[in-house]
């Protein structure tokens, strides 16, 4: 077999797999909605790399999704990782700027180590104290929540042998890690969008919080969330 007839039958494989994937319209529709949701939040920010960048985040997610309808499940969940990484960054530069210049000339790295560091990372209770102190108590949650997060995703990025178990090293249609991947990359938005709100909140206008119109209804959990957008 040469390498054309090799490249169409994994390409046929793959498009059988897709036209399987595309057939959970529900919950392929959550996770554009989510990944929108980045954009969406993206408008209203005024400084234009840090509006860069979370679009690129919302870019990302949309990416993921499509290489997850393609079977191709160890790069959907390293995209996806990626996507987090690059998410939290935003944030964590958008109070380092000095950081952030040196990380869009390549002088600097995106170091996941910094950026859930508990006593100063960008999930930290001294960040979120500084822009929304009244989130500074359940910040911690989000911050066990990303680590764990990470972990799995970083299992698929590594190879770790389970993740060949479950993903094989074949292109077959497996639904088990598409609930996998909806799992996460709803927890992922989650996590971005409460640690932009509480970066943010200062900044927030009656204005731009009706474009936020998604934000108490994902966090209708959070009293502080919903007090500030208005609702009891």
């Amino acid at each position: 077999m040469n390498i054309s007839e090799y490249l169409s039958r994994l390409n046929n494989e793959s498009q059988e797999i897709f036209q399987r994937s595309i057939n959970f319209k529900e919950k392929l529709g959550v996770l554009h909605n989510s990944a929108s949701h980045i954009y969406e939040f993206s408008e209203i920010i005024s400084d234009k790399q840090e509006k860069q960048m979370l679009e690129t985040v919302s870019a990302q997610l949309e990416s993921a999704t499509y290489t997850l309808t393609l079977g191709l499940y160890r790069q959907a969940f390293s995209s996806l990782r990626l996507a987090f990484e690059l998410g939290l960054a935003t944030v964590y530069f958008s109070a380092y700027k000095l950081e952030m210049q040196e990380w869009f000339i390549s002088k600097n790295d995106i170091k996941w180590s910094k950026l859930i560091n508990e006593e100063n990372g960008v999930l930290s209770k001294r960040f979120v104290d500084a822009f929304f102190g009244e989130c500074a108590s359940i910040v911690e949650h989000y911050n066990s929540q990303a680590k764990l997060t990470y972990r799995t995703l970083s299992e698929f990025v590594h190879g770790n042998h389970q993740t060949w178990s479950e993903g094989g090293i074949k292109l077959i249609y497996d639904d088990s890690l598409i609930d996998l991947y909806l799992e996460h990359h709803e927890e992922i938005v989650k996590i971005i969008l409460f640690i932009a709100v509480c970066r943010y909140k200062l900044l927030l206008t009656e204005e731009l919080k009706e474009d936020l119109y998604f934000i108490p209804e994902i966090f209708n959990h959070i009293d502080e969330f919903r007090f500030i957008f208005g609702q009891s």
